[in-house]
């Protein structure tokens, strides 16, 4: 009669093939986040930039009222010119008159400058925009593909759960118990390969003795790590004869 080395093999494929699925099921919301967290910061980047303009739109205005209010000034000077005939109060209001046009081509300049940068910042909103369409369109994507994702690992788990209870029942009472009390305590972990002589989850090498009962299928376990052993499915090279 066999033993129970191949049951275990394949008990062991359905574990881990249900963590990977668990894995994958867990990790399809922190994508989602990860893809709304991304329209967010885009949007920012859209109020960023509108906010950039508007600012430069405000202090071109503050400007633009400053030369209103210098010209008004120079008017009411040029006015006064015209009613004194004090050659010093003349000459004084003619600085006055130069320093405001001074003044005047300064904040002309410096208007030049805030409507050349409000320009640059103004084309970064249609960028930014065109980023957010983008990474909602994608997210729209993504989710209905991630539902169909997820829709299918809950079916394959739950395959893989209904045969793997199949499996697990043809154990042999005592293993089963065995098996059950280990399986509770360290999950799929509870079970480990040995690969030649090797134990893959501790890289102890098991006896030769030990070798030879996992080769005939029987119930070994690790003497390092406590792990129920189950001997490794020889690989096609390694199951070829020798030429």
């Amino acid at each position: 009669m066999p033993g129970p080395g191949p049951i275990l093999r394949e008990i062991h494929r359905l574990r881990r093939s249900i963590k990977e699925l668990d894995s994958a099921i867990e990790n399809g919301p922190r994508q989602l986040k990860a893809q709304q967290n991304k329209i967010a910061k885009d949007e920012d980047s859209v109020h960023r930039a509108q906010e950039l303009v508007k600012q430069s739109k405000i202090k071109i205005h503050d400007k633009e009222v400053s030369i209103k209010a210098t010209q008004a000034e120079m008017a009411k000077y040029e006015k006064q010119l015209g009613e004194i005939s004090s050659k010093k109060e003349y000459d004084a209001l003619r600085r006055e008159i130069a320093s405001a046009k001074d003044h005047i081509r300064e904040i002309e300049d410096e208007i030049l400058v805030l409507m050349l940068e409000s320009d640059d910042k103004a084309k970064l909103v249609p960028e930014a925009e065109k980023a957010v369409k983008k990474a909602k369109d994608d997210l729209a994507v993504f989710e209905r593909d991630l539902n169909d994702r997820l829709k299918r690992y809950a079916e394959e788990k739950a395959r893989a759960q209904q045969e793997l209870k199949q499996v697990e029942a043809t154990l042999p009472a005592d293993i089963k118990s065995h098996c059950d009390r280990l399986v509770g305590m360290k999950g799929e972990d509870s079970i480990a390969a040995v690969e030649g002589q090797t134990c893959t989850a501790c890289y102890t090498d098991v006896t030769a003795q030990m070798a030879n009962d996992l080769l005939r299928g029987e119930f070994v376990l690790c003497k390092s790590c406590g792990r129920i052993l189950y001997a490794a499915a020889p690989t096609a090279a390694a199951a070829e004869p020798p030429a």
